[in-house]
């Protein structure tokens, strides 16, 4: 099952733009992979983060059963380069 990951915190613009980016991909293209937000600014998102090898917001990765398929960081995917990994 693949899932997206979005780590980024409250006070980042570019981390929300990341966030609203990959929720109108899904409501367009009506792909199934499920979008998780992480807020680094917690202990929950900080472990999370930490996990992942997160070092800079915003980051997006894409998972395919646990196995990390591509990542962004330090901006938001364009559709061109994202949503070939979930189609």
């Amino acid at each position: 099952m693949k899932q997206v990951y979005v780590f980024g915190k409250p006070s980042c613009p570019v981390c929300k733009d990341a966030h609203e980016k990959i929720q109108y991909f899904k409501q367009k293209k009506h792909f199934s992979a499920e979008i998780h937000y992480f807020n680094m600014e917690t202990l929950d998102g900080l472990t999370e983060g930490a996990f992942n090898e997160v070092a800079d917001v915003p980051t997006v990765i894409i998972f395919d059963n646990k196995k990390e398929l591509a990542r962004w960081v330090k901006k938001p995917p364009v559709s061109e380069e994202f949503l070939p990994y979930l189609t």
